[in-house]
């Protein structure tokens, strides 16, 4: 028995000794990730202007322009022989988390896959509930006593939301609806501390977030998404010939094309996406980490 003791104690000993070191080897490559996409942002707003005469540029040099610029597509990078994906995505993209008002916060939550509409109403009420300075119930809302009830050691907070994962804490926001799934895009993915107050970067916006103008045909939104993989949008102008007059007057309700001090890079390994592996992100402003 002792015997048998030692070799199983030997045996979890050498797992958990080599799920550290693959675990290690996992952040470090995450790390080396993110590095590549800041630096790539840096690249992109010292040469940005060079975008503009892409075509000029190539046959001046006789090479392809390889610079990355902000886009919610991830690109494809390979490190020490593992593939990783890089999304650098700016700030502009998202809305500010602040700023919103009830109608706003509908079609955000709508857009995060909520469709059912006692349930999307149950999470807007609540999270109106959680930043208002009172103690009065909206009619789908939580106030502190619904947090005390179910056994939470905190209670409504009656003040704004200071960070996107706060969110987390109210009644009725899961884990899916916060970080995406099936499809669709979490909370962190349209909004922001740093985030814009009326209108989206149409380039680093989350596809979902194309939703919001009612009706947008899906063949419409994957164009404008394959439109701005191969090359960034400029201007809102250039997406004329791909949406039909009536949505176009309504996209340019809520989306422009804006840059933004702060950017988003989120790196994942290529094999792990499909399998539910998460995306590791970190917040940069232009000229230190956040």
């Amino acid at each position: 028995i002792l015997a048998l003791n030692y070799a199983t104690t030997a045996r979890l000993n050498a797992e958990a000794a080599r799920n550290r070191r693959l675990g290690s080897e996992h952040d470090y490559l995450m790390q080396s990730a993110i590095a590549k996409g800041y630096h790539e942002y840096l690249k992109y707003r010292a040469n940005r202007s060079l975008l503009a005469k892409k075509d000029e540029v190539e046959e001046l040099s006789g090479e392809p322009l390889e610079l990355w610029y902000p886009r919610y597509e991830p690109w494809e990078y390979e490190i020490e022989g593992v593939k990783v994906k890089i999304k650098m995505a700016t700030e502009a993209g998202k809305f500010r988390l602040d700023n919103l008002k009830v109608d706003r916060w509908r079609k955000v939550v709508n857009a995060c896959g909520v469709s059912d509409e006692e349930a999307r109403d149950g999470i807007v009420d609540s999270i109106l509930d959680w930043t208002d300075n009172d103690s009065l119930h909206r009619l789908n809302g939580a106030e502190s006593d619904y947090y005390e009830e179910q056994g939470l050691d905190y209670s409504c907070k009656n003040r704004k939301i200071d960070v996107v994962n706060e969110l987390l804490l109210i009644k009725g926001v899961t884990h899916e609806i916060y970080a995406g799934g099936n499809g669709h895009p979490g909370l962190i993915d349209l909004l922001s501390p740093y985030g814009a107050e009326r209108k989206l970067d149409i380039n680093s916006c989350a596809p979902r977030a194309l939703t919001l103008i009612d009706d947008l045909p899906q063949d419409v939104i994957n164009e404008i998404v394959a439109y701005r993989t191969v090359s960034p949008i400029m201007k809102l102008s250039e997406l004329n010939e791909l949406v039909a007059p009536e949505y176009f007057s309504l996209l340019s309700q809520y989306f422009t094309v804006a840059d933004s001090d702060y950017v988003t890079i989120s790196a994942a390994e290529a094999g792990r996406i499909n399998q539910g592996g998460n995306w590791y992100r970190q917040v940069f402003s232009v000229n230190k980490k956040k």
